[in-house]
C-alpha cells in the first residue's frame, strides 16, 4: 500500500488524516474513541480540526522557526505494514 503524506499547517490537516485512515479501515468514531480512552465528541473535534490552544501554539511556533511538520499514513489496516510499531 502506498503511503500518503500531508504537510500540517493547521489542526484540520491532522483531523483529515485521522478521518481518512479511520474510515478506510472501517472503524467507527465510537470504536476508535473507546480504544483510546476518550469520548466520541473529543474524536469528532479532532477530525473537525477543532484546534486546542496547545496545538495552535505548537503549529504557530513551528511555523515561526521554519519547521515543517508532515504526517505520513497508509489507508490499509494496521497489519498491512510489514514494519513493527517502532517503524
Amino acid at each position: 500500500m502506498a503511503s500518503r503524506m500531508v504537510e500540517v499547517r493547521r489542526p484540520r490537516d491532522i483531523g483529515d488524516a485521522i478521518r481518512a485512515v479511520r474510515e478506510a479501515r472501517g472503524i467507527s468514531q465510537d470504536e476508535l474513541a473507546r480504544a483510546n480512552a476518550y469520548d466520541r465528541f473529543y474524536l469528532n473535534g479532532l477530525e473537525s480540526g477543532r484546534g486546542t490552544l496547545y496545538m495552535t501554539r505548537l503549529l504557530r511556533t513551528l511555523k515561526s522557526l521554519g519547521i515543517t511538520l508532515s504526517v505520513t499514513f497508509d489507508l490499509g489496516g494496521p497489519g498491512d505494514d510489514k514494519r513493527g510499531c517502532d517503524g
